[in-house]
C-alpha cells in the first residue's frame, strides 16, 4: 500500500528503504524474487546498497542453472559474499545475506500474473488465495 500513494516511479530500493527506517534493524526484512530477477539485479537503482537492507532470497527459476550470486553480481561484489551454513546463505561484508532456495518448476512468474489479470484470465492456483483477493479487491493490473 504505501507504494500506491507514493507519486512517480516506484523502486525496490525506496520501498524497502522505508520499512527500514520506519521499523529499524529489529525488523527482519525479506526480499524474495525469481532468478531470472535477481541475475539482472545490476540494472535495478542503487541495487548496491538494496543488497545491504534486507535478506534476499533468490527462487531457482526452471531452465536456470547454479552460480547465480556470480551471475548476478560483478566479481568484486561477489567475492565479498561468503557462505555462511548455519543462516544457509551468503553473508556480505554489511551483514546481510542472500539465499538461494529450489521450488518445484512452474513456469509462471509475476509478469504472467500480471497479464493474465490484465487480459482477465483466472490466477486462481497460481497465487495464494489471499493474494488474488487481495489483487481483485483494489483492481491491480488492471492496465
Amino acid at each position: 500500500m504505501w507504494e500506491n500513494r507514493r507519486e512517480g516511479r516506484s523502486y525496490t530500493v525506496d520501498t524497502i528503504g522505508y520499512f527500514r527506517r520506519t521499523f529499524g534493524n529489529e525488523l527482519e526484512i525479506f526480499f524474495i524474487l525469481g532468478q531470472d530477477a535477481f541475475l539482472d539485479i545490476r540494472r535495478w537503482k542503487d541495487w548496491r546498497r538494496l543488497l545491504t537492507l534486507c535478506r534476499f532470497i533468490v527462487m531457482s527459476r526452471p531452465g536456470w542453472g547454479r552460480g547465480a550470486l556470480r551471475k548476478a553480481l560483478p566479481a568484486a561484489e561477489a567475492s565479498q559474499f561468503v557462505y555462511d551454513r548455519k543462516a544457509r546463505g551468503y553473508r556480505g561484508p554489511s551483514g546481510s545475506l542472500i539465499s538461494f532456495a529450489r521450488v518445484t518448476a512452474l513456469a509462471i512468474g509475476a509478469t504472467d500474473i500480471r497479464e493474465r489479470v490484465k487480459s482477465g484470465r483466472s490466477i486462481r492456483y497460481l497465487v495464494p488465495d489471499e493474494v488474488r483477493e487481495y489483487i481483485e479487491k483494489h483492481g491491480l493490473y488492471k492496465g
